[in-house]
């Protein structure tokens, strides 16, 4: 149950991290970088982030067990609500169709990726592999791929965050979960607790 839980904990660690880096870039209208990286990640973290609310949700319930299946708490409407993120703020084909028309129509995007992610380069290796393999497609994604390149957009983006400004246990925890080829594997009993801590206010 630690590992669940410290893994939803780390899970919203990034997605905050990230959130509030899309809010800066959408306070800087006067600087180009900015207006590249909001262009490009908002339909991204709209893609990413409100397809993983189901689960999340879902996952919270069967934590809690059969009271978080009551309508005592609040969780069954959550449930029941969360699947019109991904339809409500555009569906999922929407998003990343815009993600890769940002892409190639936007002359100055693939530098503020450069500028964005080198900025961590050497930072961790499943952070590096993982830029180095987009790198090598971001001039020639066809549209059936543009699920998975909205996805590791955003991944990427969510650990060039954590990175520069999470303690470093945490970022490495979450390039590790998310961006390692082989597969998420248990966190550390220090690291869980440490996220334990932190989701309590600790």
């Amino acid at each position: 149950m630690r590992q669940v839980l410290a893994q939803q904990s780390l899970q919203l660690e990034g997605q905050t991290a990230l959130l509030m880096r899309l809010a800066r870039a959408w306070s800087q209208p006067a600087k180009p970088h900015e207006v590249a990286f909001a262009r490009l990640f908002t339909p991204a973290a709209k893609y990413q982030i409100c397809k993983a609310g189901a689960p999340f949700v879902a996952e919270a319930m069967e934590v809690l067990g059969g009271i978080g299946y009551c309508e005592a708490s609040e969780l069954p409407r959550l449930y029941r609500d969360i699947p019109v993120n991904s339809i409500w703020e555009g569906s999922g084909n929407v998003m990343c169709l815009d993600v890769l028309r940002a892409l190639s129509r936007q002359s100055d995007a693939a530098e503020m990726l450069s500028q964005e992610f080198e900025a961590v380069k050497g930072s961790n290796r499943h952070f590096d592999a993982r830029w180095r393999q987009l790198r090598l497609r971001l001039h020639k994604i066809p549209e059936a791929q543009a699920r998975e390149l909205t996805r590791s957009l955003l991944l990427l983006a969510t650990g060039a965050q954590l990175l520069k400004y999470a303690e470093p246990p945490l970022a490495d925890g979450w390039c590790r979960q998310w961006l390692d080829q082989r597969g998420s594997r248990p966190l550390d009993a220090a690291l869980a607790d440490r996220l334990l801590a932190r989701a309590c206010g600790g």
